[in-house]
């Protein structure tokens, strides 16, 4: 199995470039199919969105992390800082704009499997440029992990974290894939992907065909996840399959992709091998769905080797 990358020492492990936002989860029995009323089961309010959620994760495992974003100066804006603080992502770089509003996310998630349905308002917050990047920041980083949110800005981002010898991450999730995106993807270091996104992006249902498209453009890996189905990688011209992770109860699978990024990234951060990184990643991933939220159990490196072991 070829070794992981091993990130140069910085002060940052991973910086994350992306949408931070608050999620309000819903439990419910069913999803409605038109006019009425839903009971709500329980419910959770906290924050959310790809990147952030894989920073918060990452910290959570060990690793040194910080954000890079603009959002709203409101309520929900604080409530993203006040989640950062709690998990030890230094938010330095997220600005709180001004008289702007922070993307809201409504969850509904399905009592009997955990399936969800997201309602989302974007909020009204400006972009970051690329003429406002904080390069001496960007260049602090081990790791850039992005999903391409604060297009066109991230592109030269990438640029310039790659110049300085980061790694370059890239979470792309399912229902997101972009033509645009092909620009970036050569830059990519870490490709790992929804199979949503391998489809389209390979135009083919079949693996071997969508890993071939993955690796293109000779990133050190690349990797497919597919829920409960597992996950699967290519590097160095390896390819493994990595199982998911059985758990019980599954509360709710929001946000275990994102869970599966960080944990991932943590792993990496500390000089593990690929394989390795994808059965740690796994592990806190299929933690998370236990709970409610896309933070509702984001493990400790001691809970999520307690399930690895419990499972071999």
């Amino acid at each position: 199995m070829p070794e992981g990358i091993t990130p140069k020492k910085t002060a940052f492990d991973i910086v994350g470039l992306g949408m931070s936002m608050i999620d309000l989860l819903q439990v419910v029995e069913d999803f409605p199919s038109g006019p009425g009323v839903t009971e709500v089961k329980d419910s959770r309010l906290m924050g959310g969105g790809p990147v952030p959620t894989a920073l918060c994760a990452a910290s959570r495992l060990g690793a040194k992390c910080a954000v890079l974003d603009r959002i709203g100066a409101d309520w929900r804006g604080d409530l993203v800082a006040a989640e950062y603080e709690r998990y030890g992502v230094d938010c330095s770089h997220l600005i709180l704009e001004k008289g702007k509003s922070t993307t809201f996310g409504s969850v509904l998630v399905r009592e009997k499997d955990g399936e969800r349905h997201v309602v989302f308002s974007p909020g009204d917050f400006s972009p970051l440029e690329s003429g406002e990047l904080p390069h001496d920041f960007l260049t602090s980083a081990g790791i850039l992990h992005m999903n391409a949110r604060h297009w066109p800005a991230c592109l030269d981002a990438a640029r310039a974290a790659k110049a300085a010898g980061a790694k370059i991450s890239f979470d792309g999730g399912a229902n997101r894939y972009d033509s645009k995106f092909l620009e970036l993807l050569p830059m990519v270091n870490i490709l790992i992907v929804a199979r949503d996104f391998a489809e389209r992006l390979s135009g083919s249902v079949a693996r071997d065909v969508q890993l071939d498209a993955l690796s293109q453009w000779n990133a050190e890996v690349v990797g497919i996840t597919d829920g409960a189905n597992g996950s699967w990688f290519r590097a160095g011209g390896v390819e493994f399959h990595q199982a998911a992770f059985p758990v019980s109860p599954v509360v709710d699978t929001t946000g275990c992709g994102d869970v599966f990024h960080g944990a991932f990234l943590a792993a990496l951060s500390r000089g593990d091998d690929f394989r390795s990184c994808a059965r740690f990643a796994s592990a806190a991933a299929a933690l998370n769905a236990t709970a409610l939220g896309g933070r509702g159990n984001l493990a400790t490196s001691n809970e999520v080797r307690g399930l690895i072991a419990g499972g071999e």
